[in-house]
């Protein structure tokens, strides 16, 4: 009896260290592949980020490129989307604007904010979405479970207008894709030293902050806009 005791034990120690060898050895794949990647150039989908890409707004081929990093339960954030929206669509073909998201580990519904917002960008409704989520944050903040869940899907008929396909949404909330994205782009803002959100670039260089009001931010964010054009040219 005891014999046996010993074997089922031995196997299951053995099962254990294969199960823990093998998710070591997938974790330092990803990385290794992962590390190889330019995170100033724009992503395509490929095996690592789930197949989903770069959300990108804009001209792919523009010279000059807006990265954000953001979170859509920062306050700050709420802010200055708008104003960074308005500027971005402004340019035009001019400028290509990349996001990517960045939950940070304190805001409870960071990461599910985000979840949804991307699964609405596989249907094509990233800018109509997000904004809702934004505009809305005060709404969703604190809230939890199924509660929560219902208010992300009122803002997905809403910003497709009845249009977009609900089941599909849900089913890609449960996905590994996203989980796989959101990986990668939180690790592209590791390497970009991320302290707070938004973070934004503009060719490489970090744009400041320096007023929520938006007046104030939109003439700051046009001077830099322009100032990189120029350099381009």
């Amino acid at each position: 009896m005891r014999k046996t005791t010993a074997i089922i034990l031995g196997i299951l120690v053995a099962i254990i260290i294969a199960v823990a060898g093998n998710a070591y050895f997938q974790k330092k794949a990803w990385t290794d592949a992962v590390g190889k990647f330019d995170e100033w150039e724009i992503q395509e989908g490929n095996e690592y980020n789930g197949n989903i890409g770069d959300i990108v707004i804009g001209n792919k081929d523009a010279k000059v490129r807006i990265i954000e990093y953001a979170d859509f339960q920062c306050s700050a954030c709420a802010t200055t989307f708008p104003y960074i929206h308005d500027v971005v669509e402004e340019y035009g073909d001019q400028i290509a604007y990349i996001y990517r998201n960045y939950a940070i580990n304190y805001h409870q519904n960071a990461t599910a904010a985000a979840t949804a917002v991307i699964a609405a960008y596989n249907q094509g409704y990233f800018s109509e979405y997000a904004t809702l989520m934004f505009a809305g944050q005060n709404d969703w903040f604190y809230s939890e479970g199924e509660t929560r869940d219902k208010q992300f899907e009122d803002y997905f008929t809403a910003a497709t207008d009845g249009k977009g396909d609900l089941e599909k949404y849900k089913s890609d909330l449960k996905s590994q894709s996203i989980k796989d994205k959101l990986a990668v782009d939180r690790e592209f803002a590791n390497r970009a030293n991320l302290t707070a959100t938004p973070l934004i670039f503009i060719n490489k260089e970090k744009f400041d902050v320096e007023s929520a009001k938006e007046s104030e931010f939109k003439q700051s964010f046009k001077n830099r806009i322009n100032a990189a054009l120029k350099d381009a040219e």
